[in-house]
């Protein structure tokens, strides 16, 4: 971080990678990227051809089926990347193309995407996803392993069903914080998104379903995460107060709470993301524990399926 007129800068994301495919997901996530650079930011367009070994049961298929096969994948891909960066003209940026041909590589697409991102050592990666398809599939299942491979930098992932403002900076902000520097990372690489002026909204989730029916226990628990967010909340609001320009940004924040035994924190986030009109949602993730243990198991699943705002996954950097 840079030092200036005695406030802290946020980081600037000045190498951005993205990964596209020929869906609408892709799209979506290109128009809600294209505001976001500027003279001086790379941006790689990645695009995967698979192998159609792995995408179909070869049976009687050999030779010139299976040729016919590869060179269709790699159109495709060649494609989306022309098309991606034909939506990116006009940002002032550095466009550059990458396609991975599987085939020759081997692995998986979210081997590939993980290579791709280590040997280029983005600030920032963008990503599409459908839910049941496109370049986020990968979360029926095991996902956590999966997607954190992918954490080597903030993850902006970007849900095609997003209807909000995308010709500028996100200016309406939602930070999910547990109180662990974790959160505080996402904080401020989030911050090197958004318009100057803005408005943040700052939530901590108290779970009430960790000791649901214990009697007095509960209500025990419940003070006490209730005081521990209070702590955490104070805590993501000096932060912010010594980065940028205090003037130029509005700040809430509040307690939120799960409601029934139906409920759980990434639900309560994304009501508050919607309710709050948010344009970008952030979260800080750190091993097992905070909000990284939303990105377990069908946690995960359910966090990424139900997402209707972008979201900015950040991994602590001492991960």
């Amino acid at each position: 971080m840079n030092q200036q007129s005695g406030t802290k800068l946020f980081m600037s994301f000045t190498r951005i990678l993205v990964a596209v495919d020929s869906t609408p997901a892709s799209s979506a996530a290109l128009k809600y990227l294209k505001p976001l650079v500027h003279g001086g930011v790379t941006v790689r367009v990645v695009s995967v051809a698979e192998n159609p070994h792995t995408l179909v049961p070869l049976g009687g298929w050999a030779g010139v089926q299976l040729q016919g096969a590869r060179l269709e994948l790699l159109r495709d891909a060649d494609a989306a990347i022309q098309a991606a960066q034909a939506k990116l003209q006009g940002c002032d940026a550095k466009i550059e193309g990458q396609l991975i041909d599987l085939c020759k590589v081997g692995g998986h697409l979210v081997d590939a995407l993980s290579n791709a991102i280590s040997q280029w050592s983005p600030d920032l990666v963008v990503l599409g996803t459908r839910h049941h398809q496109g370049l986020l599939r990968w979360v029926e299942g095991e996902v956590s392993a999966p997607l954190a491979r992918l954490l080597h930098a903030p993850v902006l992932i970007v849900p095609p069903e997003y209807k909000g403002a995308t010709d500028g900076p996100p200016s309406r902000v939602l930070f999910a914080t547990d109180g662990s520097d974790a959160s505080l990372c996402a904080l401020r690489a989030g911050a090197g998104l958004v318009a100057p002026r803005s408005n943040w909204r700052i939530v901590y989730v108290v779970d009430r379903l960790l000791a649901a029916g214990t009697g007095p226990f509960e209500r025990q628990l419940e003070d006490t995460l209730t005081e521990i967010g209070r702590v955490a909340l104070k805590a993501a609001v000096d932060e912010l107060a010594v980065y940028g320009r205090q003037s130029e940004r509005a700040v809430e924040t509040a307690l939120i709470k799960t409601s029934s035994s139906f409920d759980d924190v990434p639900h309560a986030i994304e009501r508050d993301a919607v309710r709050s009109k948010s344009q970008l949602v952030l979260l800080g993730t750190h091993g097992r524990r905070g909000l990284a243990r939303w990105l377990l198991g069908s946690v995960a699943e359910r966090t990424l399926r139900l997402t209707t705002v972008p979201l900015l996954l950040v991994l602590s950097p001492r991960e």
